[in-house]
């Protein structure tokens, strides 16, 4: 009897795939969002390594990351309004289009031999202006593909797609620079650029709403800051995955100096953590259709709960292989889990004319990542690896228990998510 009801699941989950895999504009997103992923999970592992080979500094990677955070997220809310006025997939090309000119000229100066840290600096400043642009776009633009009742699954698909570009990317980027160099690692990401805006120019018309582009500019931040507080589920889904952003996951962008210094391995080592990282990230998004859109909610708190206590057990291990298996399952119930359950409960609870800049906000959580990196490498200094990443795991379960759980109004861990408010 058992057998057959995991049989049945097993059939309706494939069954809801195959709905989404044979719509030919998703599949075009996909592939693209994929090699996309392949470059934006490459890119601080080739660019830390460039600052560790010019500076040989750990802090000034971390400053490198913060001076790339700082815009990253300051543009957030212009970028979640260009979301709901513009063309999605055009401001996907442009800002790609961006993207691949900046490194172009990172790898050019690196292949020259005249690449200075102020060079870098400036391209993690432009880089993160671009890129913030770039991804209320993307992540809205999944909800304009499919109906409403295929929406997790096409978010799961569309986060498989970014796992498993962190799988592919950081190993090739690091055997690259191991055998060729920086340079060459830096003109093959910016090719993953022009692949992914050669598959954005065969998506064809998207169901985007365009109230937005009737109304101001300042009333479009007024309505999405507004629906964000009288929403309790979106406020609060919102501070817990920024927490987990902003200290949680600000070790993402420091791993090239951290297992540098404790683990003693090069850039193919590092390539192979971002693999593990890539690997369970990738386990966690094929597990999430399982979890049900009406159990989402209790399953993301279960699963910052669970982050947290394995990022902890992972910043004291000083053996490769252990690291290894750690940061694999930091994956699982990390960027496998809480970020595509959450992006998955904002984009049901908002209503589309307004979803641009609600996920704008949520973007926060990324851009976070980098804000962090420098008070974390800062700390790293001071204190050790192990320390620092252990108060930047405390700091991300203590917000959650304090705001989710704790807090008066918060919704109830059992609430259900069943489907999306009226448009």
């Amino acid at each position: 009897m058992q057998s057959s009801e995991t049989t049945g699941r097993g059939s309706a989950y494939w069954g809801r795939i195959s709905v989404i895999l044979r719509q030919p504009a998703l599949r075009w997103f996909w592939l693209g969002g994929s090699t996309q992923a392949v470059g934006q999970a490459t890119q601080f592992l080739v660019i830390g390594w460039l600052v560790l080979e010019t500076t040989g500094s750990s802090a000034q990677l971390g400053l490198v990351i913060f001076l790339y955070g700082v815009p990253n997220v300051s543009f957030l809310l212009v970028a979640g309004v260009l979301a709901d006025r513009f063309n999605r997939r055009h401001v996907l090309m442009v800002t790609q289009g961006g993207v691949f000119l900046l490194l172009s000229c990172l790898a050019l100066f690196t292949v020259s031999d005249i690449v200075a840290i102020w060079h870098i600096y400036t391209a993690a400043v432009l880089l993160g202006i671009v890129q913030s642009l770039n991804m209320p776009a993307r992540m809205t633009m999944v909800s304009d593909l499919v109906e409403p009742r295929s929406l997790l699954d096409a978010v799961a698909m569309q986060n498989a797609a970014v796992h498993a570009g962190r799988i592919v990317g950081p190993p090739v980027a690091g055997g690259i620079i191991e055998v060729w160099g920086l340079a060459a690692s830096l003109f093959t990401i910016a090719g993953c650029y022009v692949i992914s805006i050669l598959c954005l120019a065969k998506v064809g018309p998207t169901n985007q709403s365009s109230t937005a582009s009737s109304q101001s500019v300042v009333r479009n931040f007024t309505d999405g800051l507004l629906y964000i507080k009288n929403n309790p589920v979106v406020l609060t889904v919102i501070v817990i995955t920024c927490s987990f952003g902003g200290f949680g996951m600000s070790h993402q962008q420091v791993i090239p100096a951290m297992a540098k210094e404790v683990l003693g391995i090069g850039a193919a080592g590092v390539g192979l953590l971002f693999l593990a990282s890539g690997v369970g990230s990738l386990f966690g998004n094929v597990l999430l259709p399982i979890v049900g859109r009406a159990r989402v909610y209790g399953s993301l708190l279960v699963s910052l709960v669970l982050f947290a206590l394995l990022l902890t057990l992972f910043a004291w291990s000083t053996w490769f292989w252990l690291s290894f298996v750690l940061f694999l399952l930091v994956g699982v119930v990390g960027l496998g889990s809480v970020w595509p359950m959450a992006t998955t409960i904002i984009q049901l609870e908002s209503p589309s004319e307004v979803r641009g800049r609600v996920m704008g906000i949520l973007q926060f959580t990324p851009g976070f990542h980098f804000l962090g990196a420098f008070p974390l490498a800062l700390a790293a200094g001071a204190w050790g690896w192990g320390v620092a990443i252990t108060g930047a795991a405390v700091l991300c379960l203590t917000v959650t228990v304090c705001f989710a759980l704790l807090r008066g109004g918060a919704p109830s861990i059992g609430r259900q998510t069943t489907g999306p408010q009226s448009d």
